[in-house]
């Protein structure tokens, strides 16, 4: 993902930016447990049922902890339970994780000369080059799957699993041996990730994000050409997923994932050669898609209850505070974003700890802060873009009343008080028949 003139920038901008200089001290802590010790990887694959990491007491759901693989402790009750469709529920996330990890460790291999994160990433890719095609096809929901029951997952898993090998490559540390257990990966995953295109959705955009990803692994130019510029490729889900209004037409709930997907996809076409903010319309878009969610989000920075939405999910918190920090730096800085970024920084701590996020789960097994900061980033925000300094000189977030006419949602805001209707012709998919939500 980064090429050794990039590399050699980031180096020169850590010895020089303290804010960077931070984040990779995050990233040394959170590695540092790995360093230690191997953690679990899960000999199982990824089940969805109705019982699997739920809690038989009060049906909340099981906490995710990834150095506890069997035993699950319920936030509720305080109990914790062991039973085989909690483990392959744990499973899920934990394959995820450790696909984050591996991603973690191989850039401060390559950043530092570590060479404890440099065999731990290799042992983590090692493991899986060998579970992969050990776990079957089968027991799905979404698509097909060897890891879990849906291919957006396995999407999910490939970009951070695929970003390790392309920089443990890069600085020549892969094996004949790894390499070409990769290559079997990455080919069988092609194959399973093109045949289920599920066209407009949140889930495509991972689906193009991975198949970006496959084709700089393999330099597949025509495997790159199909991801980035089909109709339901990286460009297809710019131009139509996000409406005039910059919102994802599935509502917010969707948004952040279908955005963070896109961006992703985006980061792998650049090392491909494609870069889809080159040209005025796109780049307008992309910008409309970075700040669409703060058109509707709530006083207190949560975004609204609707559609699939669950109430107060903060947008103060790194998931989605990392997709306008590297949104900012492509775009050569955006005085508007600054102020949003600003805002949010600024904002009281969440009123509820953030639920773990399939797509961000860095923090799992760490105790939460009180606040959050520009060091609590991931992984990629180091990797995507070197974080800008925020300007002192940025006036004041202020949000207006606004009708987002492809959404179907009129907003009313007087000073903290927030009025929202949803209105026009239903949405279909995600968007349920619940027009007139009133908030």
């Amino acid at each position: 993902m980064l090429s050794p003139a990039e590399l050699q920038t980031l180096r020169t901008a850590l010895a020089t930016e303290p804010e960077l200089a931070r984040l990779l001290q995050t990233l040394q802590a959170r590695a540092a447990p790995l360093l230690l010790t191997l953690p679990h990887v899960p000999r199982v694959k990824a089940l969805l049922s109705r019982d699997g990491g739920f809690c038989p007491n009060d049906g909340a759901t099981l906490g995710f902890d990834p150095w506890s693989p069997e035993r699950h402790r319920c936030p509720r009750c305080g109990e914790s339970f062991s039973a085989p469709r909690h483990h392959q529920n744990w499973a899920r996330a934990q394959h995820l994780w450790l696909a984050e990890r591996a991603a973690e460790l191989a850039l401060l291999a390559v950043l530092t000369d570590d060479a404890r994160a440099r065999a731990r990433a290799l042992e983590l890719l090692s493991a899986y080059a060998e579970l992969y095609f050990e776990l079957p096809n089968r027991d799905n929901v979404l698509g097909p799957s060897h890891l879990f029951f849906s291919t957006y997952l396995e999407s999910l898993w490939l970009t951070s699993y695929l970003a390790a090998a392309v920089l443990l490559r890069g600085a020549g540390a892969l094996s004949e041996s790894l390499n070409e257990g990769i290559n079997r990966i990455a080919e069988e995953a092609a194959n399973l990730i093109g045949d289920f295109n599920e066209g407009l959705s949140n889930r495509q955009t991972w689906h193009a994000a991975a198949l970006s990803a496959i084709a700089v692994w393999f330099a597949d130019e025509e495997l790159a050409r199909s991801a980035v510029e089909s109709p339901t490729g990286l460009v297809g889900h710019l131009a139509d997923g996000f409406g005039a209004d910059g919102l994802w037409w599935e509502g917010e709930n969707y948004h952040l994932f279908a955005l963070r997907g896109l961006m992703q996809g985006m980061h792998w076409a650049r090392a491909l050669g494609f870069d889809l903010l080159e040209h005025s319309d796109p780049r307008s878009q992309f910008r409309a898609a970075l700040l669409g969610p703060s058109c509707s989000a709530l006083p207190d920075f949560t975004y609204p209850a609707r559609r699939d939405a669950r109430y107060g999910v903060s947008l103060a918190q790194p998931a989605s505070l990392e997709l306008w920090e590297i949104g900012r730096a492509w775009l050569g800085g955006d005085e508007q974003l600054e102020a949003w970024l600003r805002a949010l920084y600024a904002s009281p701590p969440p009123a509820f700890p953030p639920e773990h996020y399939d797509a961000w789960l860095h923090d799992a097994g760490r105790q939460a802060p009180a606040g959050y900061s520009r060091s609590q980033l991931s992984w990629w925000a180091l990797a995507a873009a070197p974080l800008q300094p925020l300007s002192e000189s940025v006036p004041e977030w202020q949000p207006a009343s606004v009708l987002l006419e492809s959404q179907g949602l009129a907003v009313l805001r007087h000073g903290d008080a927030y009025a929202s209707l949803e209105c026009g012709p239903a949405i279909g998919g995600h968007g349920h028949p619940d027009r007139l939500h009133l908030t």
